[in-house]
C-alpha cells in the first residue's frame, strides 16, 4: 500500500507543489511577525491583527472556493490560486505600513483558499480508496516536514537580510508551485449522475444538495463541530506564542522558530505512523488519540507560564510542542479520510470548502476572545488551564457520540480501478 502510493506520480506532484509554496510561505509569515512583533514593538492586539487578516478572508471565501473546485477542472484553479497569491505577495515587499500589509495579507489569503479544498477534493481521484489514509498521511508528512525546515531556514535567512527581502522567496515559491502543478494530468470536476428511473427522486449522493449530505450524515457535522471547539481552545497559542516566547521564554526568533520546528516533528512522526501502519485502524479512535496528544500544548503553555523560570518553561514548551505535532498529524490524516469517505465525489470540493471555513471560524472565534481575556481577566496560566479542560470535555463528547455508530475503519481492498470510480458510493454509510 505504501509503495502504490509512493509511487503515485500525481500524487508526488501535487505533494512537491505544496511543500515549495509552503516554505515560502512560512518565510513570509516569519518575516512578517519579525517586522512587526520581534524588530518593532507589537502587542497582542498586531498579532492577533495579523492572523486576522489572513483568516477572515478565508471565513467568507471557502464556501466560494468549493463551489469553484467542483464546478472547474481543478488543476487550473490551483494554478491559477498560486500564481495570484505570488503576485500579491510580491506586494509585501515594498510596504511597511500596518494596514497595507493587513490588506495584501488578505489578498494572499483569497488567493490560498483554493488549494486546500482542492487537494481534498482531487486525492480520491489519484488514489484507491483503500489507500487513502496511506495517500493523505503522504501529503501531510512533507507537510510536517516543511513546518520542521522551514521556520529554522526562516530564522536563519531573517539573520542575514532584512523581512522585505526574505519576502522575495516566497514570490519564487509559489511560480515554482504554479509550474510544477501544470504536469498534473487534467481534472474535471465530477458530473452529477442521473437518477436511473425516471420516477425516482435523485440520491442524495448525486443531487449536489450539500445541506442535504450535512442533514443525513451526522458525523461528518461531528466532524465539523468538533473541529470548531477545538480550534477555538487551542487558537490562543497561535496568538501569544511570539510574545510568550519573548516575554517568558525570554527567546527570540530562532526560539520561536524551534518550537514550531519541533510540532512539524511531531506531525511528520504522526503522520508517518499512519502511513507506515499495517493494521486496520479505526478511524475515530485516531482522531480521539490525537485531540489528547494536542491537549499536551495547552497544559504545557499553563505550566510553563506558572513556573516562570525560563529554561524550565522552554523545556516543557518543547516537549508540548512535539506531542502537539504527534498529535495533529494523526488528526489532519484521519479527519482527512472522514471527509473523503463520508462524501460523495461530487461534493467534495464543498466539502473541503466548508471544512476550512469551519476550522478558520473557530481560529477567528479564539483570535477574538484572546486579547479580550488575557491579560486583563486571565493570566496565561489561567487562560491554558482552561483551554485544556475544554479540549479534555470534548474529547469525552466525542467519545460519547461516537460509541453509539459502528466503528469507522479504513476501507478494504478494492478493484485496481478504484481511484477513477467516484467517491459517493457508501459516502452516506454508517461511521
Amino acid at each position: 500500500m505504501l509503495s502504490r502510493v509512493i509511487r503515485n506520480r500525481s500524487l508526488v506532484i501535487l505533494g512537491f507543489a505544496e511543500s515549495v509554496s509552503g516554505l515560502g510561505s512560512w518565510i513570509t509569515g516569519l518575516a512578517v511577525f519579525s517586522l512587526i512583533i520581534f524588530r518593532g514593538d507589537g502587542n497582542v492586539v498586531q498579532s492577533s491583527g495579523i492572523l486576522l487578516a489572513s483568516l477572515l478572508p478565508m471565513l467568507l471565501f471557502s464556501p466560494v472556493a468549493g463551489s469553484l473546485i467542483d464546478r472547474f477542472d481543478r488543476r487550473r484553479l490551483m494554478v491559477a490560486s498560486e500564481l495570484l497569491a505570488g503576485v500579491t505577495v510580491a506586494g509585501l515587499i515594498f510596504v511597511q505600513n500596518i494596514w497595507l500589509i493587513y490588506l495584501l495579507l488578505a489578498l494572499q489569503s483569497i488567493f490560498n483558499t483554493i488549494m486546500m479544498p482542492a487537494r481534498q477534493a482531487v486525492v480520491p481521484d489519484l488514489v484507491e480508496r483503500e489507500n487513502l489514509t496511506s495517500a493523505n498521511a503522504f501529503l501531510q508528512q512533507l507537510a510536517g516536514l516543511i513546518k520542521v525546515a522551514a521556520p529554522i531556514l526562516a530564522g536563519a535567512l531573517l539573520a542575514l537580510v532584512n523581512p522585505h527581502t526574505a519576502i522575495i522567496f516566497d514570490v519564487i515559491s509559489y511560480a515554482l508551485s504554479a509550474i510544477i502543478l501544470t504536469r498534473l494530468p487534467a481534472l474535471p470536476p465530477h458530473p452529477k449522475a442521473p437518477a436511473t428511473d425516471a420516477t425516482a427522486e435523485p440520491s442524495l449522493a448525486t443531487s449536489g444538495d450539500f445541506k442535504n449530505l450535512l442533514r443525513a450524515a451526522p458525523h461528518l457535522r461531528l466532524i465539523f463541530l468538533s473541529t470548531f471547539l477545538a480550534t477555538a481552545a487551542i487558537i490562543g497559542f497561535d496568538v501569544l506564542s511570539a510574545i510568550f516566547t519573548r516575554d517568558i521564554l525570554q527567546g527570540n526568533e530562532a526560539t520561536f522558530g524551534l518550537l514550531i520546528g519541533l510540532i512539524g516533528l511531531g506531525t511528520v512522526a504522526g503522520a508517518a505512523g499512519l502511513m507506515l501502519s499495517k493494521r486496520k485502524r479505526n478511524l475515530w479512535t485516531d482522531v480521539v488519540a490525537g485531540l489528547l496528544l494536542l491537549t499536551v500544548l495547552a497544559a504545557a503553555v499553563a505550566i510553563g507560564a506558572w513556573v516562570g523560570n525560563p529554561a524550565v518553561a522552554t523545556a516543557v514548551m518543547a516537549a508540548g510542542c512535539l506531542l502537539a505535532g504527534l498529535g495533529m498529524g494523526i488528526m489532519h490524516v484521519q479527519i482527512a479520510t472522514l471527509i473523503q469517505l463520508l462524501t460523495p465525489a461530487a461534493l467534495l470540493g464543498r466539502a473541503g470548502g466548508m471544512f476550512q471555513s469551519v476550522a478558520v471560524a473557530g481560529q477567528i472565534t479564539g483570535i477574538l476572545l484572546t486579547p479580550l481575556l488575557v491579560p486583563g481577566w486571565l493570566s496565561v496560566a489561567q487562560f491554558f488551564g482552561l483551554a485544556t479542560l475544554a479540549l479534555l470535555a470534548l474529547v469525552v463528547y466525542i467519545v460519547a457520540t461516537v460509541r453509539k455508530s459502528p466503528p469507522v475503519t479504513e476501507p478494504v481492498a478494492a478493484a485496481s480501478n478504484a481511484a477513477q470510480e467516484p467517491a459517493a458510493d457508501s459516502a452516506l454509510s454508517p461511521l
